[in-house]
């Protein structure tokens, strides 16, 4: 037997020891399906996932020496593109008002620091400066350097400067004190220390030095007295810094505010290059509504726009209108907003910033949908003969003015014209005097001289510039009524053509009153009632009067639409008083003041007593005379888009009135009896014009503001009398006798049917006495 010593019995024990140990792990990685290499792999990616997973979150919570990535935070905005108006045109085509392409900038806010702001709002500055273009700087309307400094460049000047304010101490107090501007406290409320800091100040100087140093914080160190910026630089940053207070609702929320409305290219293609340079500026195309010069002559049909007001904001931004939106106020720019205004449309952008220590940067983003321009809207209104009435309204208020009427110098403080088209209701004239250039409205933000007369315009009490007399002035209209109460007399069978003749005394008593004919001395004797509308007898119209009563001469009335809605297209109209017993009623509380009385009837004939129309009303009834329908007028023609489609067309509205044709026929000729009529100054105006014209002139009793008695000079004709065209009526307050005013009529007859004048206009009407006094 062989012999084996220690060492080797310890090396065959420990190699048996190793064989039996693989010989079990062999078994034990057999046992798991696929084998140990796939077991083995799966292990090895556990633990690798494990690891990245770990690194990962200690890089997370605990951060890392060796390697930082900057973080950057954003913001993604909206920004409207405004859609261009729709152009106003005049019934043959002639622009009154359109929309022309600018570039305007708007500053959006990008979260800049105070400190970032004022020096980026300092590089605004010096590039408006650059092109010579002014920004939008309210503050200027209360605090502002010297009258003699105004002109310079207060970036060129290094200089201490010295304030005054612009408007009287009492309101720079109340404008400071306002809770949502600069929310200063009352002087007389400083009773704390805290208060006493925010006190309104009394001095511009101080409060230059209050806003720069405290309140929007330009300069941040009062104490050492070292300056960043120069005190014309401050003032420059405080005007851009108040703009933004002024808005700050549009600012907090990311919404545009205007600097300027219009840029040059030169500057907007720089902003367009350079926007890194300037984060927030943003150029954007938009639309700057112009009049034309003819404008000025239809200003009262056709209105102005200006910017949406707080209550027109909520009234109307349910229906998709936007807080920065310029809306039409007045006319037809009102009246037909919604189709002007187009749809505008939406871009989107980003904000970028990497800390507060960086400028932020602006991205452009997507276009979501392109604008839509508004439609054209035609106006009913004829331009050429808007010209020509409101010439001659103009010259023959002039021509008023100073002069004497019965014992009194006239003040004719205005007037105006309407021309109907008799078949349609058409408005071709609404002229009316004084009137106003729209322009002045769109530009007083921009021409101090403009924003003067607006001003002026809105505080004028006396001549009422903005005031549409043709449709919100009630006049009484004299005489021009009696073609009304005589339409009843002869519609209740009162006038016949046999049984038309009745006698003029030149007084007589009616109803326990005596009236007296102006022909007092010897009276007309016996009148037609041709010779009774020619020579306007009150004594002829009182005694058909009193047989007509006064409920059928109010009826007759209110079938050709006096005293009744018109159901204009535009706003601002008002409705006249035409007389009743109702009336009468409504109108005084003493029940003894209340009763009817024939005086009332008599007065009410020959359009005085309660009788109180606009001349648009009186336009309207007596194209109902004239024509027997009773017509809607209206101010739009159509309403059409861009590729010629009439979205809307004329709306005419023409409504049989009943009268007999008989009446008809008889008014007809008693109105053209006073055309024909060489004894009066209308007579020789119209008895030799080609196309027959019936007329009535109207001499009203009425009281001016002071309550002094004025006459109204008023006139009403139709032409051609035998086929109706158009019709007109115009009214002049604290004027002359109506025959003396019915030379406008006269031009506008030779303007619309293109006849030549034949007779002069006759300036001194002093010198003409005819045996009519209207």
């Amino acid at each position: 037997m062989r012999e084996v010593n220690d060492g080797q019995r310890e090396w065959v024990s420990l190699s048996q020891n190793a064989s039996i140990s693989r010989a079990s792990k062999k078994r034990s990685w057999a046992s798991f399906p696929g084998g140990n290499r796939f077991a083995l792999l799966a292990v090895v990616l556990v633990v690798v996932l494990l690891i990245i997973l770990l690194r990962t979150g200690s890089l997370q919570i605990f951060g890392s020496r060796e390697m930082t990535i900057p973080e950057t935070s954003g913001n993604a905005g909206e920004m409207v593109l405004e859609a261009q108006r729709g152009d106003i045109v005049d019934r043959n085509g002639l622009p009154l008002a359109v929309s022309d392409s600018v570039y305007r900038v708007s500053l959006i806010s990008t979260g800049m620091t105070n400190a970032q702001l004022n020096r980026f709002l300092l590089d605004v500055a010096m590039l408006f400066d650059e092109f010579d273009c002014a920004f939008q700087s309210p503050l200027l309307n209360w605090l502002d350097v010297p009258a003699d400094l105004r002109g310079e460049n207060l970036l060129e000047n290094d200089q201490s400067l010295t304030f005054v304010f612009r408007q009287p101490l009492e309101d720079v107090l109340r404008w400071q004190t306002n809770p949502n501007i600069l929310n200063l406290v009352d002087p007389e409320k400083a009773t704390t220390a805290r208060r006493r800091r925010r006190v309104a100040r009394e001095k511009p100087d101080e409060l230059f030095d209050y806003l720069m140093y405290d309140y929007f914080e330009i300069e941040p160190d009062r104490d050492s007295g070292s300056r960043l910026y120069t005190d014309g630089e401050a003032f420059l940053i405080m005007q851009l810094r108040y703009l933004i207070l002024e808005n700050n609702w549009l600012f907090s929320n990311r919404q545009p505010i205007t600097l300027s409305s219009s840029v040059p290219t030169t500057m907007s293609s720089r902003l367009i290059e350079q926007n890194h340079r300037y984060p927030g500026l943003v150029v954007s195309q938009q639309y700057s509504r112009r009049y034309t010069d003819d404008s000025r002559y239809v200003s009262h049909a056709l209105g102005y726009v200006g910017a949406i007001s707080a209550n027109e904001y909520a009234k109307l931004r349910s229906v998709g209108y936007g807080i920065n939106d310029v809306i039409g106020k007045t006319g037809v720019e009102q009246a037909a907003d919604r189709y002007l205004r187009g749809t505008n449309g939406l871009a989107t952008f980003q904000t970028w910033q990497q800390d507060e220590s960086t400028s932020p940067v602006m991205v452009p983003g997507e276009i979501n949908s392109l604008p839509i321009a508004g439609n054209e809207v035609k106006m009913t209104i004829d331009l050429k003969l808007q010209k020509c009435a409101l010439e001659e309204l103009e010259r023959k208020i002039f021509e008023f003015r100073g002069s004497t009427h019965k014992g009194r110098v006239m003040e004719a403080p205005g007037g105006c014209v309407v021309v109907l088209d008799a078949k349609t209701g058409a408005v071709l004239v609404n002229a009316n005097y004084p009137y106003y250039d729209p322009a002045d409205f769109v530009n007083q933000s921009r021409d101090p001289d403009a924003a003067k007369r607006v001003r002026a315009m809105l505080t004028d009490a006396k001549y009422r510039p903005l005031l549409n007399r043709a449709i919100s002035v009630t006049y009484t209209p004299g005489s021009t009524f009696k073609p009304f109460s005589g339409m009843a007399a002869l519609e209740a069978g009162v006038v016949t053509p046999n049984d038309q003749i009745r006698t003029c005394h030149g007084s007589e008593e009616i109803g326990g009153i005596k009236w007296y004919c102006y022909a007092r001395t010897y009276g007309h004797g016996d009148l037609t009632f041709a010779r009774g509308m020619a020579t306007s007898c009150n004594l002829y119209f009182f005694q058909n009067a009193v047989l007509t009563g006064i409920d059928t001469i109010s009826e007759t009335a209110r079938r050709v639409g006096l005293g009744e809605e018109m159901g204009l297209d535009i706003s601002g109209s008002v409705t006249g008083i035409r007389p009743s017993r109702a009336v009468k009623k409504q109108l005084n509380a003493r029940p003894e003041d209340q009763r009817w009385f024939i005086a009332d009837t008599c007065q009410t004939s020959i359009g005085q007593f309660y009788n109180s129309y606009t001349m648009m009303e009186m336009a309207r009834g007596v194209t109902g005379l004239a024509t027997n329908y009773l017509v809607r007028p209206h101010f739009i023609k159509e309403i059409v888009s861009h590729d010629g489609t009439v979205l809307v067309p004329e709306k005419i509205e023409r409504v049989p009135i009943g009268f007999k044709d008989q009446s008809m026929e008889m008014l007809r000729e008693a109105m053209v009896a006073l055309s024909q009529d060489m004894g009066n100054r209308t007579g020789r105006l119209l008895h030799d014009f080609p196309y027959p014209v019936a007329c009535k002139t109207g001499t009203a009793e009425a009281f001016n503001e002071k309550w002094e008695p004025i006459s109204n000079s008023v006139f009403v004709c139709f032409a051609p009398a035998d086929d109706p065209e158009i019709v007109i009526a115009h009214a002049i307050s604290d004027g002359a006798y109506g025959q003396y005013s019915s030379d406008i009529s006269y031009r506008i007859l030779c303007e619309y049917f293109g006849v030549e004048p034949t007779h002069a206009r006759m300036g001194n009407f002093d010198v003409y006495r005819g045996r009519t006094p209207d």
